[in-house]
């Protein structure tokens, strides 16, 4: 059976197509998990982005955006927006380097009918970083890497964090 999620609402504004779902696990939980609409080369949606409760403060969070940011580099597109709550608004500034939406943005996201939240803040951070912010992107990929490298190390019998990120459903899962 296929949905038609957009005639669900009589509002037409409202499409919910063409969304990935970003998941990383580890030991076969889900620890992190997002909502991803690519609009083209410039630009990228996360409307949704959680981290289970006890998982939270470890990490977790960082290894899963810099495995979705690598993703969306690799396909060449340039920025990634989310809607963000005021009170969280400097967690995403300060830790993960988004910035305000730049007024350049603003038409872009506006006819690309993007998912937005009443009070919430759009934010933005640019994927096709300059030279030195793409040695400081690399290096934090290394670090991850390395990090779980050290875990497997550390405990034979666990295995590493799995990051899956479907770009492609297999047919299997199509017709499931």
């Amino acid at each position: 059976m296929e949905w038609d999620l957009q005639h669900l609402s009589n509002l037409g504004r409202l499409n919910f197509r063409g969304f990935y779902t970003a998941i990383l696990e580890k030991d076969d939980e889900i620890i992190s998990a997002a909502s991803i609409r690519i609009h083209g080369r410039e630009m990228a949606e996360m409307p949704f982005v959680g981290t289970e409760s006890k998982c939270r403060g470890q990490g977790f969070l960082r290894k899963f955006l810099v495995a979705i940011e690598s993703a969306l580099h690799f396909l060449n597109v340039e920025n990634l927006i989310i809607p963000a709550s005021i009170e969280i608004v400097g967690m995403w500034t300060q830790k993960f380097k988004f910035s305000h939406i730049e007024s350049a943005m603003i038409k872009t996201i506006i006819s690309s009918n993007t998912l937005m939240f009443p009070k919430a803040v759009r934010l933005q951070k640019s994927l096709l970083a300059d030279d030195a912010e793409a040695d400081n992107a690399a290096m934090e990929v290394t670090e991850v890497q390395n990090n779980e490298q050290n875990e497997v190390q550390q405990n034979r019998d666990e295995r590493p964090p799995f990051i899956d990120i479907n770009l492609d459903p297999s047919e299997e899962a199509i017709d499931a």
